[in-house]
Order: C-alpha cells, then sequence, then structure tokens
C-alpha cells in the first residue's frame, strides 16, 4: 500500500473511530436519561404511603350512661375545669314523652262558621272537617280546662311548639268519642279566601315524640374507679350511677374499611403502572447496552486496522527518508 493511499485509508478510519466514539458518548446519553426515569419511578413509589386496613379498636369506645325518671342519660365528654376541682360534662338527654305529633291525615280546611255548644272561645271563620277552629288560649275553654292548660297537658312543650301557632277543634269519631284536634295556623291561612274554597290541612294530636337534648355542666364532679374507669357523676349536686358499655360504631367501620380497599386498589394499580414503565425502560437499556457493545466491538477493530495502517505509514516514511539520505 502506498503513502496516498495508506494516508487517506488512516483518515478514514480516524473519522469511523471519531462516528464510533460518538455514537458511543449518545447510547451512554441515553442510558443514563433512562437510569434517571428509572431512578425517579423508584423514588415514586418509596414516597408512597402503604394503605393499612382500619382497626376495629379504633371505632370501639365505651359508652357512659345513667337513667332518671322517664329519660336516657349519655355522657358524650367529660374534662377538668382550670380550678382542677370541678368537670365540664357534656351529656345528652333523650327519652320518648307524651306530646304534640303530626298524625300524618289530614282535615278538610273551608270558610264559614259553626259555633260548638260545649266551647267558649275566640271562634275564627274556619272549619276543619266541618267543626269550629278556635284561637288556642285562656277564652278557650272545654269541660273545665283552659286552652293553656289544654296546650300544657298536650304539648308537654315539645317540638318548639307555642299556643298561637295552632287552631284547635273538637273532634268526635262514630262511637261518640271526643278528642282535641290542632292545625297549623300557616296551614289555614295558606288557603285562598273565598266562600268556597277549600283545602287540606296537616292535623296535630297528642302522641309519643322522642326528644333529644344536649345539655352541658360546669360544675360536676366525676368518681373514678383505681382502673380509672368512670363509676358515676354528680351534677347539680345528685350522684348518678354511670352504667358502661362497649360499643364498635360498625357503620363507620366498613366504610373506613371500604376506603382502604380502595386506596390498596389505587395503590397496587400505581405500583403496577411504575414497574411496567421501569421494565420498558430495563428492555430499553438491554438494547442500548447491545448497541454499545457492538459499536465498543467496532471501535476494537477500527483501532487494531488504524494501528496497522500507521506502521505502514511508518515504514513507507522510514524507506522514503532512507532513499533521500542515501
Amino acid at each position: 500500500m502506498g503513502m496516498a493511499s495508506s494516508q487517506a485509508r488512516f483518515l478514514q478510519l480516524t473519522a469511523r473511530l471519531n462516528n464510533t466514539e460518538f455514537q458511543g458518548q449518545q447510547i451512554n446519553q441515553q442510558r443514563t436519561l433512562l437510569s434517571n426515569e428509572s431512578s425517579q419511578a423508584y423514588n415514586s413509589l418509596l414516597g408512597m404511603t402503604v394503605p393499612t386496613p382500619p382497626s376495629k379498636t379504633d371505632y370501639t369506645k365505651t359508652v357512659y350512661t345513667f337513667a332518671q325518671g322517664a329519660y336516657d342519660y349519655t355522657i358524650d365528654s367529660v374534662y377538668p375545669n382550670a380550678d382542677n376541682q370541678n368537670y365540664t360534662i357534656n351529656y345528652t338527654r333523650s327519652g320518648n314523652l307524651v306530646g304534640i305529633v303530626n298524625t300524618s291525615t289530614s282535615a278538610t280546611i273551608r270558610q264559614g262558621t259553626n259555633p260548638d255548644s260545649s266551647v267558649s272561645g275566640d271562634a275564627v271563620d274556619w272549619l276543619a272537617n266541618g267543626s269550629q277552629l278556635y284561637e288556642v288560649n285562656a277564652n278557650f275553654v272545654h269541660e273545665g280546662k283552659t286552652g293553656e292548660e289544654l296546650f300544657q297537658q298536650m304539648f308537654n312543650n315539645t317540638s318548639g311548639a307555642e299556643m298561637s301557632d295552632y287552631y284547635v277543634y273538637i273532634s268526635t269519631d262514630a262511637n261518640g268519642i271526643e278528642s282535641y284536634k290542632f292545625i297549623l295556623k300557616d296551614d289555614v291561612e295558606a288557603i285562598s279566601v273565598s266562600s268556597t274554597a277549600s283545602g287540606l290541612a296537616d292535623i296535630w294530636e297528642q302522641g309519643t315524640v322522642n326528644t333529644k337534648e344536649a345539655l352541658t355542666t360546669d360544675s360536676g364532679s366525676v368518681i373514678f374507679d383505681t382502673s380509672g374507669r368512670m363509676t358515676s357523676v354528680i351534677i347539680d349536686g345528685v350522684e348518678y350511677v354511670l352504667n358502661a358499655e362497649t360499643t364498635t360504631d360498625d357503620d363507620a367501620y366498613e366504610d373506613a374499611y371500604n376506603q382502604y380497599e380502595y386506596e390498596k386498589y389505587q395503590y397496587n394499580q400505581y405500583v403496577a403502572e411504575v414497574n411496567a414503565k421501569i421494565s420498558i425502560i430495563q428492555l430499553q437499556d438491554k438494547k442500548l447496552e447491545l448497541q454499545l457493545e457492538q459499536l465498543d466491538t467496532e471501535r476494537t477493530t477500527i483501532t487494531t486496522e488504524i494501528e496497522a495502517v500507521q506502521k505502514v505509514l511508518t515504514d513507507n516514511i522510514d524507506r522514503t527518508y532512507k532513499v533521500f539520505n542515501g
């Protein structure tokens, strides 16, 4: 091989070597990017909170109760006051009492008058099922009972009722039994004013009313046993012995468990997506690794050939200069 052709071959091989090394650098950069993506994917998994199932103990508590008369009482919370002598006790009073209730039946209301001889009072120009409606006040008297007494007896201060909210009439059933019926004034007065107009209004009468009232005292006392459990409370100077019952809020626990199942599904779904992404990254990296090995083999071959061409060039140079030196 002549010097010119050897030099041309050397330049060609050098260019190929540079191109091969450049491709290797590009592949290494791609592998670095893939490595960063893989690390980010793993880090996103490490940053996730693994869902944990709820414990029933978290939804189980000791409920303290006591009874007094027609009422049942439940202790909601107890905590000491700043003086460290008395306790603030928050409690709920509930019970079934006699009081005014909506009967879910209706009376036909129309304008008119039909005085009841057994009743004295302030009649209004309205009839309920043909019976005269009256104001509920002290002027209403039936069998010696005033409207005020009637109200206190039948309403029993339930439902936030006020006498001024109602009209009353006497109803007689098929057996001749009389009873008091009440109609809300607002329902009556909502009917169009006309001599022929009629409408329906709900009937209210005495029945069983469930009451629930939140109460509190800032000067209560609490007695504990040796285990720290409350045994009794003193409210307004009266001691009440407590019944302790452990209860579990099954509905709340079920809701929490359903939420856990949902979060677990989301977590597993995300983990599967990340693992699939990492698998794809690993396949891409493996492909690039094989390309890099091929380039490395090619580089080794080119380097060996360059060394051979360099030797030929060196020999040619030596022979040339020996001719001139001779």
